[in-house]
């Protein structure tokens, strides 16, 4: 049986950014990395900042995966950012997202003022700005600017991005990708849905990894996924009905 960790991917010199689709959503990927993370630091603290999905949803799949999410909130070990509701006024017509922007540096200095441990920073997604307006010229400023942030202060940066055509990449995504230290796709199957398989995922480094890739899985040789109720299976291609 193969393992995947996409904690092993985390580097502060450049984003992780993870690509996905209506038909192959990655969620689990974010929920592996918060659990896999947390539980190999010593110290380990986290922003989650979401624009879709609220703390609810975000505590019932943690629980299923074994990670108390409401345990590290109440003690302050991991900040919640849920846009809509802390930040109302975000609207297209304001034409700006520096108030996010300086809510996710004021977080950061929160946990940072405990220790120096590196942060990590989820933002899922990114893709939703997009949907309800905004220019894209805000959303790649506010893209550049946080990816700066975080390499100058060390911090861990995910951001997932839901590729609504893929057939044709917008200006924002393309930013992304030229900003990424690594890129995972998250991939449907080609020959269509499988009750064994769940998707493919793909690993490429990007253009601001300064080491050696630690892991890189082209899409000739993508690693296929099964998601079940407690936890995500991978394996190599043709190896699903042997992990049954």
């Amino acid at each position: 049986m193969t393992w995947f960790s996409v904690n092993d991917l985390l580097t502060s010199n450049g984003p992780l950014v993870i690509t996905d689709q209506l038909v192959s959503p990655g969620d689990f990927l974010l929920h592996q990395l918060l659990s896999e993370y947390v539980k190999n630091s010593s110290d380990g603290k986290c922003v989650i900042i979401s624009t879709s999905q609220d703390v609810a949803k975000w505590k019932s799949i943690s629980s299923r995966s074994g990670f108390n999410l409401t345990q590290k909130l109440e003690q302050g070990s991991i900040i919640f950012i849920d846009v809509p509701t802390q930040l109302p006024d975000l609207s297209p017509s304001e034409a700006t997202l520096l108030p996010l922007l300086n809510l996710i540096r004021n977080s950061v200095k929160n946990l940072h003022r405990n220790g120096t441990t590196p942060t990590l920073l989820i933002f899922d997604e990114l893709a939703t700005f997009e949907w309800i307006g905004h220019p894209v010229l805000d959303i790649s400023r506010f893209a550049r600017a946080l990816v700066a942030y975080c390499a100058k202060n060390d911090v861990y940066l995910v951001v997932r991005y839901h590729i609504a055509v893929p057939v044709d990449l917008d200006g924002v995504v393309r930013i992304l990708l030229q900003l990424a230290a690594y890129h995972i796709e998250v991939l449907p199957l080609s020959s269509g849905k499988s009750g064994a398989v769940s998707g493919e995922i793909s690993v490429h480094a990007g253009p601001t990894l300064i080491s050696t890739p630690r892991r890189v899985i082209p899409r000739s040789r993508a690693l296929q996924y099964r998601l079940g109720d407690y936890q995500v299976t991978y394996f190599e291609r043709g190896m699903g009905s042997a992990v049954l």
